[in-house]
């Protein structure tokens, strides 16, 4: 059994690969870390030419990563919410999962997904929901979603929070550094790692049992 990680994120501490290497870690099957803003893979063009083959006509990485995905049991794909959505190295992949769609082949199906996406709001969840989406189109069986908030950029800027909100605190008499150390939100802690590890516990039950 072989598992594949993604993280779409292009920060080397990004929490999608921490959160998606600690899921795949707990499942205890072999798997493969894959960043995608290491490699080079475009958007679609549109130009509908994989409606013959099947098969993408860009040259370019992103065939070499679904054919690992094919190869594979699971796949495990995070990213981050930039604007209301995934952000656009992750959703350049799936983008490009178009060509798999053809003549009812989809080499995706039955595949266990997971979906980790690091959004601020709780409630609407767009990044995590938009990789969900992207996997059930692709005919993957989701068994596990995973969001959290992830870094916590307001306080990592290095502006000086020359905002409304650090305007307040700084007539309060604090400084850029007290402000971040003060009330900077808890990013991935205990209990969501917990949660995460519980989802690769889960991942790696079920694959044991398809065997």
């Amino acid at each position: 059994m072989k598992a594949v990680g993604i993280s779409s994120s292009g920060r080397k501490g990004a929490y999608s690969k921490i959160i998606v290497r600690d899921i795949l870690d707990a499942s205890g099957v072999t798997y493969e870390m894959i960043h995608l803003a290491e490699l080079n893979i475009r958007g679609c063009l549109g130009c509908l030419k994989c409606t013959r083959t099947g098969t993408c006509v860009q040259k370019d990485d992103f065939g070499k990563i679904v054919d690992k995905i094919i190869l594979a049991d699971a796949l495990v794909f995070g990213g981050g919410n930039y604007y209301g959505t995934l952000n656009a190295i992750g959703h350049a992949f799936w983008e490009r999962t178009f060509s798999l769609r053809h003549k009812c082949a989809f080499p995706l199906a039955g595949k266990l997904g997971i979906a980790v996406g690091l959004d601020r709001d709780q409630e609407k969840k767009e990044a995590t929901s938009f990789i969900e989406m992207m996997m059930r189109s692709n005919h993957m069986a989701v068994i596990a979603t995973f969001t959290d908030p992830g870094h916590q950029q307001c306080y990592d800027c290095g502006c000086g929070h020359d905002c409304v909100v650090g305007n307040v605190y700084k007539h309060m008499g604090l400084t850029t550094r007290e402000l971040a150390q003060a009330n900077r939100p808890e990013e991935y802690g205990i209990e969501a790692q917990k949660k995460a590890k519980g989802i690769g516990k889960m991942l790696g039950s079920i694959l044991e049992n398809q065997r």
